[in-house]
Order: structure tokens, then sequence, then C-alpha cells
């Protein structure tokens, strides 16, 4: 009767091994994945994905428009790099999968009014998708600035590998500041009021 009585008390003990050696592993691939989706976006700032771009001519390019524009005639249809001399030009890098880009989006949307009046220009450059969910998000977002559609090009001449990728560009020209993930708005600020600070061409 004991060994009965003893074998029927360590089954249970034996059922949940099983299920503890298990379990670890798969909190910890879940804790890994929510950790990559929230934070990774804002840990990955400051990370150039192309930094022998800093300090030299930015690529010039351009694209069509998909969202606002700039002026009337082709500046309203098309918008060149060229054409913005003179000014910061911010360039987001985004696409309408990308979950980090709303926030991104909403950042820009929230700064680009309070330069209105300013030599800052903001152009959100959709990449890496379809055109029509492109056009259909910056349309709901009712983005303040004009969006352009690239079909890979720049993004490649940029090393926007990942996104949202903000590049950020002086008066002359060229590359100060490239940031991959989603970057705060007094760092961005930052970012502009450095570019704007650096001389402007000689005409």
């Amino acid at each position: 009767m004991a060994r009965d009585t003893t074998r029927k008390s360590d089954s249970p003990r034996s059922s949940e091994a099983p299920r503890s050696s298990w379990s670890a592993p798969l909190a910890v691939l879940v804790a890994s994945a929510i950790f990559g989706y929230l934070a990774l976006p804002f840990l990955s700032r400051h990370v150039s994905p192309s930094g022998k771009l800093l300090g030299s001519q930015a690529p010039d390019f351009s694209l069509p428009v998909i969202h606002g524009g700039i002026g009337s005639g082709d500046s309203a249809s098309r918008i060149a790099l060229h054409a913005l001399a003179g000014n910061v030009v911010v360039l987001d890098f985004w696409a309408s999968w990308c979950k980090p880009c709303v926030a991104q989006s909403r950042i820009l949307s929230e700064l680009a009014p309070k330069h209105a009046a300013d030599k800052v220009m903001f152009v959100g450059i959709n990449t890496a998708d379809n055109l029509e969910r492109a056009e259909a998000f910056a349309k709901s977002h009712d983005l303040p600035y004009p969006s352009v559609f690239d079909g890979g090009e720049v993004a490649d001449a940029y090393g926007a590998q990942s996104l949202p990728t903000l590049v950020v560009i002086d008066p002359a020209g060229r590359v100060a500041d490239v940031n991959v993930g989603v970057l705060g708005p007094s760092e961005l600020e930052e970012a502009i009021q450095a570019a704007a600070r650096q001389p402007a061409p000689q005409l």
C-alpha cells in the first residue's frame, strides 16, 4: 500500500516538470519581441545607416509629389532637393506599414507649422511601399508637409535601410545629421538649429 501511495504522489510532479521547461523560454521570447517592437526604434536613434554621408553633399533627387506640394507648377508635382538650397531640409523616410513611422509623422506634424515662417523645409519620402497605400496614409494623417514617392533609389543613396530614417540637411546642402528610429521633438529641434547655424551656399 505504501508503494501505491508514493507512486500516486509522484505523478503530479512529473507532469509539472515539462511545463516549467518550456514556459520560461517562451516568456523570454515574448518579452524580447515586445521589447524589440517598443524600444528598439528609440534605442536606435543617432545611429547613422550611412555615416560617410555626414558632412558631405546630400545626394540630389527629383521625386513625384503624392501629398501637399511646394509652390505651383513643376514644384507642385515634383520636389527636387537642389531647388531647396538655402533652407534647412528635414527628410523623413517612411512607409505606410511602418508603425514607428506613425509616431515620427506626428512629431514632424507638430514641428512643421512652427517653422512655417522659417527657412526650414520638411519633406516626407515614402519608400518601400505601395503608391495607393502611401497616398492614403498621407491623406488620413493630414500631414502638414509635402511627401514624395521613392521607388527605392533615393533611400539607397541615403542608406535608409530602416524606417523611419531622418536626414537633416544644412542650407549649403550638406548632410548635418542622420538618425534611425523615432526622434523626439526636442532632439529634432536641436538638429535643425545646429544645421541652421551652418553657412548658406555662396551665390
